[in-house]
């Protein structure tokens, strides 16, 4: 999973609080590399532009909403902090953190599966977003993808960032790449992990969150993503409009509730 950054704000489970806003002495080399990084892209063919990602290795598991020609993904972020013992810096990453910057590079992911997904990740993707490491895990509102292809991971060219890859630094060609994402909304209430497993473990079995619970970045089906959010906005109590930081794990007064026109 990937955990989040920030200053204040910090990295998910693979995103650590050590992105772009940690002030790096090596910062310029770090960037000039990732930008090389991008040379290297599948077959190694030179005529592709330098910033062009790789393919995934792995075909989509699910099609594209066929009504928004888009596809569903959970990711998963950490609204607690976390001191990571390697850097000592608060890997700190909630909804509201995201709800502050335009937009997020989703990096620090680290697992093969899940670089594979962030490839696969298109512009307009709806991206559903858990907290991870509190109390009553769950999934707590939407994020969007908001660049066209992922983009080098600038993470893995820092010594100083747990997502440090010396493989990639000595070569400096990038083998960890991510796009950006951006606030949507918060839900109405939170889908927590608990009700899933048991009260909905019928319904739900396929959700990657349930059957593969360490991946940090997984698909979800338009069919699962529908019967989400029908769940979210029933009994719900309008939770989100009232702003309750404990049972969203963070501050959400004043954000965007669900509504269904934000998804068209």
């Amino acid at each position: 999973m990937a955990l989040r950054k920030s200053g204040r704000k910090t990295t998910k489970v693979a995103k650590s609080a050590i992105s772009k806003k940690s002030k790096k002495e090596d910062s310029t080399s770090s960037k000039s590399k990732a930008k090389s990084a991008a040379k290297k892209i599948q077959g190694n063919d030179s005529n592709k532009n330098d910033d062009e990602p790789p393919k995934s290795t792995k075909p989509p598991k699910y099609e594209k909403d066929p009504i928004y020609n888009r596809r569903y993904w959970l990711i998963k972020s950490e609204p607690c902090t976390r001191i990571d013992p390697k850097t000592g810096q608060d890997a700190k990453f909630s909804l509201r953190d995201l709800s502050e910057v335009k937009q997020e590079p989703w990096n620090g992911v680290r697992n093969y599966e899940a670089k594979n997904n962030l490839l696969t990740m298109a512009k307009g993707d709806i991206c559903l977003f858990y907290h991870s490491n509190c109390s009553r895990p769950g999934i707590v509102g939407l994020a969007r993808v908001a660049t066209e292809q992922a983009k080098p991971d600038e993470l893995q060219f820092d010594s100083k960032s747990p997502y440090f890859d010396p493989k990639a630094a000595s070569s400096g060609l990038a083998r960890w790449w991510c796009p950006d994402v951006e606030f949507l909304c918060i839900l109405k209430r939170k889908i927590t992990l608990n009700e899933l497993k048991n009260d909905l473990a019928a319904q739900f079995g396929n959700l990657c969150l349930l059957n593969r619970g360490r991946l940090s970045v997984a698909p979800v089906s338009t069919e699962d993503f529908s019967n989400l959010m029908k769940l979210q906005a029933s009994d719900s109590n309008e939770a989100g409009e009232s702003g309750d930081a404990d049972e969203f794990d963070c501050d959400v007064n004043g954000l965007a509730v669900f509504d269904e026109k934000l998804l068209q």
